[in-house]
């Protein structure tokens, strides 16, 4: 064999070895493309779950807040009743008093107890409070439950953030796994189970 047919034979297996380089650099770009695509698809889902799920948590939120105001009134009206009907009763022990005004003070501290069409009796009142004070508590653990989903959700976000740097399917399964356990925790959590 010649120079020049050796010359020629080294030229075409180095332009064959360039061209497989650059079809293995572009089949491997377009995985990585792919492999990103996926991941930036994943984000966006798990985001939405987010929202949804911190929507769920301001909403008990919000509703521990407005019953431990009302049970709050409630208790506050309560204890206004009770010190009326108290001094109703002070007074209507008073020496020199009137057999009618006794009477009547006697009947308007027993009235403050009795229960009445309107649920204000003080009796009434007490239960309310409690009934609402108890709905603060449940509301307030469902929050604390969104709260542990909406975590779950975020770290998910951004180890799936890292696995589109480090190109690595493992982190996208460990994401997906922890994403899958706050929405499960938050799907508890929405239909009362409450976490310990």
């Amino acid at each position: 064999m010649e120079a020049a047919d050796a010359h020629e034979l080294i030229e075409e297996a180095l332009e064959e070895s360039e061209a497989r380089h650059e079809a293995a650099e572009r089949r491997h770009k377009s995985e990585e493309r792919h492999f990103r695509d996926r991941a930036s698809v994943l984000v966006g889902l798990f985001a939405v779950l987010l929202a949804i799920v911190h929507s769920a948590a301001a909403g008990a939120q919000r509703e521990s807040m407005l019953a431990s105001i009302e049970a709050s009134d409630n208790f506050a009206y309560m204890q206004a009743k009770i010190v009326r009907e108290t001094v109703l009763l002070t007074a209507s022990r008073m020496p020199g008093l009137e057999g009618e005004t006794r009477a009547n003070e006697l009947g308007e501290a027993t009235r403050l107890g009795q229960p009445d069409a309107a649920g204000h009796g003080i009796g009434q009142l007490q239960a309310m409070g409690t009934q609402q004070r108890q709905r603060s508590t449940e509301r307030a653990i469902a929050s604390e439950g969104y709260e542990l989903g909406e975590t779950a959700l975020q770290v998910a976000i951004v180890l799936l953030s890292i696995a589109m740097i480090t190109l690595s399917r493992r982190v996208i399964w460990v994401a997906g796994v922890l994403a899958g356990c706050g929405v499960v925790l938050a799907l508890l959590t929405a239909i009362g189970v409450q976490l310990p």
